[in-house]
């Protein structure tokens, strides 16, 4: 039975108790200091944090004796919906991903993308991420953004959906060709509805929606026009993919977004791939953030990342994280931390031994990367006032992870913010809350409920439960059938089409 969505206000929530724990508290120089206390949840928000709490009639209470609850993971930069594209291209470069993104528009329905950014999404809750910056640009027709935000809903993560307009592919036979509009009117009325549609409209709701946008190649008075349109819906994130050394020549996008008087706080940009200092002052003086994916930066040529690099003065203030494409490497923003932290100590590395140098100690901290993580992501996405870290009042957006493990065992006990950022793995995370709700208990993802989207109507609620067994067999079954209709031959042709779209040669080689 399907009713529409009334909003989370509506819903009331049974207190909990997270009893005694090390919990890891920031204080306002962003400085992590564990400490021994409960934690009282009651409705979507802490109540409370005092070392001793006594539970209120009623109240529901989680044992977090020999745990570590921690903030949880803001990731600034994911494309949620690649679920099904899981396998195709973890050895892949930039060229033929991009070639497999567009090839997937032709073959991945309306009904697909519900549970691909449904299981894309509780990949996430069960690596511990708590909030998605979604960019979302799989908006092939009116109604694929609507199913994918059910998918979102269903998981029970929070998420700013970033709905962005696509190149799409008119034709491939007997040529490759891009639809020549490339922002028909759908779009951004279909932008417009899902805007006001319930949840998405509700104050109170975790799915907001955001403006995922890479067309800067179209004239000044659109994308000007876009902005306007959605700022005027009240969107407050808009997120842009930036690499300069993939779009060689042009003025770099930082430039192009201050001189259209774009370039402020609410804007994250990706990668910073070949940004230069003068790139970064602009962000910075901007209030502007970057968020860097280190794994997919590294693997795909559009990088290297930008994290802790001595020659972008102040980058480290405006820098988050990002998992990117699931699709290749692992959703843990835990990964993240780990691969951005030990790039940059082995770049310092190369210099102390190019210097004759063996320093006492090392410039970049467990504690700095897992901020990047955790409270920096908040402020990138305008939210550090409500998530990012724990404190009275803020969203009670939680992950608990297991001290006695054989990973976290002893380094847990001696310093927890290392614990997780070099020894943990999801196996260790053993508790996620989301506003409040319970959405992973005991190293298991718990069952959620359907959201549906009815184009003119908005979303529905449905008595429909599905457990993951349920979501990984539809994800299996769609990419067995993308596979299919996704032949060598049709990727090469779509590759060299989008090379020759971005100025470079088609690859003569084929591997």
């Amino acid at each position: 039975m399907a009713s529409l969505f009334r909003g989370t206000a509506a819903i009331s929530k049974p207190a909990k108790l997270l009893r005694g724990g090390t919990i890891l508290v920031h204080d306002d120089q962003d400085r992590i200091l564990p400490q021994k206390a409960d934690i009282l949840i009651e409705g979507d928000r802490i109540s409370k944090i005092e070392a001793s709490i006594s539970a209120p009639d009623g109240c529901r209470i989680i044992d977090c004796s020999d745990k570590i609850v921690s903030p949880g993971f803001v990731d600034t930069h994911h494309h949620v919906w690649q679920s099904p594209l899981k396998g195709l291209f973890g050895d892949t470069a930039l060229f033929p991903y991009l070639a497999i993104v567009h090839a997937a528009g032709l073959a991945l329905t309306v009904d697909d993308m519900f549970w691909a950014n449904l299981a894309g999404s509780l990949e996430a809750v069960d690596a511990g991420t708590t909030t998605t910056l979604d960019h979302a640009h799989m908006n092939w027709s009116k109604d694929h953004s609507g199913s994918a935000i059910a998918g979102t809903l269903s998981s029970g993560i929070r998420s700013i959906f970033g709905y962005t307009p696509v190149a799409t592919l008119a034709a491939v036979e007997p040529k490759v060709k891009f639809s020549p509009e490339p922002l028909p009117d759908w779009v951004m009325q279909t932008f417009e509805q899902l805007a006001t549609s319930h949840p998405l409209n509700d104050p109170g709701s975790r799915l907001k929606l955001g403006l995922g946008f890479d067309f800067y190649h179209l004239p000044k008075e659109v994308v000007l026009g876009v902005f306007e349109k959605a700022k005027s819906l009240g969107t407050k994130i808009i997120t842009s993919h930036f690499i300069q050394n993939f779009v060689r020549g042009n003025d770099s996008l930082p430039v192009l977004l201050k001189s259209y008087g774009l370039l402020q706080k609410g804007m994250v940009l990706s990668h910073a791939g070949g940004a230069n200092a003068d790139d970064v002052k602009l962000m910075h003086d901007s209030n502007c953030f970057v968020s860097a994916t280190p794994n997919t930066e590294l693997a795909m040529a559009v990088g290297p990342p930008v994290c802790f690099r001595v020659d972008l003065p102040g980058i480290d203030a405006i820098c988050s994280l990002g998992v990117d494409c699931h699709s290749a490497t692992s959703s843990s923003m835990v990964n993240e931390m780990r691969v951005a932290l030990q790039t940059a100590r082995g770049i310092e590395s190369e210099t102390h031994i190019r210097n004759g140098q063996w320093p006492r100690d090392l410039s970049y901290k467990t504690a700095d990367v897992f901020n990047m993580g955790t409270i920096q992501g908040a402020r990138a996405l305008c939210m550090e006032e409500e998530i990012g870290s724990i404190k009275v009042g803020k969203k009670a957006d939680l992950v608990v992870f297991d001290t006695l493990s054989p990973a976290m065992s002893c380094v847990a006990q001696r310093d927890p913010v290392m614990a997780i950022v070099l020894h943990s793995n999801i196996r260790d995370v053993d508790t996620v809350l989301v506003d409040g709700d319970v959405r992973k208990q005991n190293g298991k993802l718990c069952p959620v409920k359907r959201f549906e989207w009815h184009r003119g109507k908005g979303f529905a609620d449905t008595d429909h439960v599905i457990h993951w067994q349920e979501v990984a067999d539809r994800i299996i079954a769609i990419n067995k059938r993308l596979v299919s209709k996704m032949p060598e031959s049709l990727l090469w042709k779509i590759e060299d089409h989008v090379r020759e779209q971005f100025g470079h040669k088609p690859c003569s080689i084929k591997l």
